[in-house]
């Protein structure tokens, strides 16, 4: 599930990193947390975001069971409404962005990461001091900002859900979120599928 979202040169990019860390971006996210440590709906469930020239989705996902479809689903909603309406504790907070820092900080051991760090500078056009700056950064997000763009950039009522399985079990628990249309397995639009 997603919607678009932001684009790189947002001044809300800094704090969406932040956000999204909380919400899915691991598994210490809220959504792993939830979906799979305490509801045992899947293996791995993440979300994550693509901010390029144009604004693009953010959006979260995993594989679930068939028979968790309505659960899962309900868990997702709850957790992004929970990050729109409630602050981020301040521990909560506190570790998201030690991670986020921490782990920059060793992604600076791989060339390849340094040099997609400046091709990214350059097709940005970002401040020369960008990536130097950018766990300090990281740091000043404020749990009012969390919020903020969580509010800004997460639309329950705008959200495009896409699940793969067994129609027929799941139709019933899409449609509780808006129209459905179903493809098959070669991409193709079929009819509306009917018990």
């Amino acid at each position: 599930l997603g919607n678009i979202a932001i684009d790189r040169l947002s001044p809300d990019y800094i704090p969406m990193v932040v956000m999204n860390h909380i919400l899915g971006g691991g598994s210490s996210g809220r959504l792993f947390l939830n979906l799979r440590e305490e509801k045992g709906y899947t293996y791995g469930v993440y979300s994550n975001f693509s901010a390029l020239r144009y604004p693009g989705p953010w959006r979260a996902g995993g594989n679930m069971r068939t028979e968790v479809t309505a659960g899962a689903l309900k868990e997702f909603f709850k957790e992004i409404g929970r990050i729109r309406d409630e602050i981020v504790p301040p521990a909560e907070l506190e570790d998201s962005k030690r991670a986020i820092a921490a782990r920059f900080a060793l992604s600076l051991e791989q060339p390849t990461t340094i040099l997609g760090l400046a091709v990214s500078r350059l097709q940005f056009r970002l401040p020369d001091d960008y990536w130097d700056t950018y766990p300090d950064k990281i740091m000043a997000v404020t749990a009012q900002d969390v919020q903020r763009v969580a509010r800004k950039y997460l639309d329950p009522d705008a959200m495009q859900l896409v699940a793969v399985g067994d129609g027929l079990k799941i139709q019933s628990v899409l449609e509780l979120y808006g129209p459905v249309e179903v493809y098959d397995s070669g991409g193709k639009l079929t009819s509306i599928l009917k018990q």
